[in-house]
């Protein structure tokens, strides 16, 4: 019993004996390496403090909010970085379409030469004056039947009547000369206007509408003249009824004061000239 009981003593101090230096001064292998360890850590912490990497927890809410502006703020200059790559790259591929057609001319020139046409690259070749479609050729044809005979179209009634009344004059006047070339160029003028009526264009040939327009329009303008000159009257009228209440106004005010300064003076016992008048003595 006695030697069990020692023996855990002796374990105890063969456990404990590799942490302490020996008497020599010399430290064992382990406990150095542990030793190492702890300062190494220490040392890592200390840095991680002085780059002011340490624990979030132990950081202030304006450093995180500094972290996070420069996070974004680099997040930000990547996405730029991005765009204009991008750009410069779209850019470039466009130049490079762009120049294509111009390397692809010459070949197009020798194949035009060619007595029939031929199919390159799933396209019709075709000369350079392409014949002119069905609706140009119409429009060219309606362009030279109508001539320079201008429409008569528009508001300004006073002018189409005017510009109506010319031409009759002078369809009367050729009618005279030759009864051939007027009824030609009256024919001429209302097949114009047939045309300008099926492009859409409202023709107002007419002379009784457009003598009516003109009377409508002559009516409404004087009504608009009235209405102005009543409300320049009225305004004028208002003005002057503000002026004429100024002046009194300013009237009263003025006998205001030179009333209170006549009380004022009647306080201090003086006698007024208009004291002296009312009571008969003057």
């Amino acid at each position: 019993m006695a030697s069990g009981s020692k023996k855990p003593a002796a374990v105890r101090e063969e456990v404990s004996s590799p942490t302490r230096a020996p008497e020599d001064g010399r430290a064992s292998e382990p406990g150095s390496v542990f030793a190492l360890e702890v300062l190494r850590q220490r040392l890592h912490e200390k840095i991680q403090q002085a780059r002011g990497q340490g624990s979030t927890k132990e950081l202030s809410t304006a450093t995180l909010e500094k972290r996070r502006r420069r996070k974004q703020e680099r997040e930000r200059r990547k996405r730029k970085r991005k765009e204009l790559l991008a750009r410069k790259k779209a850019a470039q591929t466009q130049e490079a379409e762009e120049k294509e057609p111009v390397a692809e001319a010459a070949p197009g020139v020798a194949c035009a030469e060619r007595p029939e046409p031929a199919l390159i690259f799933n396209k019709v070749e075709v000369s350079e004056e392409e014949p002119a479609s069905k609706a140009q050729r119409r429009k060219e044809k309606r362009q030279r039947v109508k001539g320079n005979l201008t429409p008569l179209t528009g508001r300004n009634y006073r002018q189409l009547l005017e510009r109506l009344q010319a031409r009759r004059g002078r369809l009367e006047e050729l009618r005279e000369q030759d009864a051939g070339k007027a009824q030609e160029l009256e024919a001429k003028m209302k097949w114009t206007n047939l045309l300008y009526k099926a492009e859409g264009v409202r023709i107002r040939d007419n002379e009784h509408l457009l003598e009516d327009a003109l009377k409508r329009k002559e009516k409404r303008r004087a009504q608009r003249q009235r209405q102005w000159e009543k409300r320049s009257v009225q305004v004028v009228e208002k003005m002057q009824q503000r002026q004429d209440k100024r002046r009194q106004n300013l009237r009263k005010k003025k006998a205001a004061r030179a009333e209170r300064r006549l009380q004022k003076a009647r306080k201090k016992g003086r006698v007024l000239p208009q004291d002296l008048e009312r009571a008969g003595l003057a």
